[in-house]
């Protein structure tokens, strides 16, 4: 797969067919792959987390989740075909492995949007073989009783850098052909949140949505982070390369 180099980290160039294809054939080989979607605050926070660092580099794979991302390779003269939302893939991935009659587990968000994530997907026909809540204290006991159910496609959603830090230290153990951190969007198909109008997505325009339905909660992320990655790439900050 050809990449890009966004200031310091190596972003896949595939659209969204792209992806879904990539990510099928991760399933289909077997092993354990950690896909990651990057945003403007995810690689803010690579410059000084060492350990999220060294997760993200060493992931199979990394897509343009922010439209800060894909406009910052643009800007270095190494366009990305397009963003792929987490959100977008999660999707597609769910129904690739109805169809595929893929193994898959869920892991995070609080227990009654899990529970109508849960009943929505197995009367949608999915194979769900593991489901517990992000409210847990033992990670490895986790990871233990996700390697029996033996997923094919895990979903976590604990948010970053929870999530990253979880697959990161727990994916050799787990052995998942495919996991990907998907933040808020186990929510989002319970119906307890929305994503921003289709207008909104296309435009890049989905971190201002977020904030303007909760701007407390989002003001750190969605603005002050996007602003703190727009000065660095102005800069021509680049995240290291080595971990520490």
């Amino acid at each position: 797969m050809q990449t890009v180099d966004v200031a310091g980290v190596a972003v896949g160039a595939l659209d969204a067919g792209g992806w879904v294809d990539h990510l099928c054939a991760c399933v289909s080989r077997g092993g354990a792959h950690h896909h990651v979607s990057l945003n403007a605050a995810k690689w803010v926070a690579l410059r000084t987390d060492p350990e999220l660092r060294r997760i993200v580099h060493s992931a199979t794979s990394v897509a343009a989740d922010g439209v800060g991302i894909v406009w910052a390779a643009r800007l270095a003269g190494t366009p990305l075909p397009q963003r792929v939302p987490g959100a977008d893939l999660a999707e597609a991935l769910i129904r690739q492995g109805i169809v595929r009659s893929w193994r898959v587990g869920l892991l995070g968000a609080r227990p009654p949007v899990l529970q109508r994530v849960v009943e929505q997907l197995s009367t949608a026909g999915a194979d769900l073989v593991f489901a517990h809540h992000g409210y847990f204290h033992d990670a490895a006991a986790i990871a233990d009783a996700i390697a029996g159910a033996r997923p094919e496609l895990l979903l976590v959603a604990l948010g970053s850098p929870r999530a990253e830090r979880f697959i990161g230290r727990h994916l050799a153990r787990m052995q998942v052909p495919l996991v990907l951190g998907v933040g808020g969007t186990l929510d989002v198909w319970a119906g307890g949140a929305r994503r921003a109008p289709r207008l909104a997505q296309r435009a890049g325009l989905e971190w201002a949505w977020r904030l303007a339905l909760s701007p407390r909660a989002r003001f750190q992320r969605a603005l002050v982070d996007t602003v703190r990655f727009a000065a660095a790439i102005a800069r021509g900050e680049r995240v290291p390369m080595e971990p520490s």
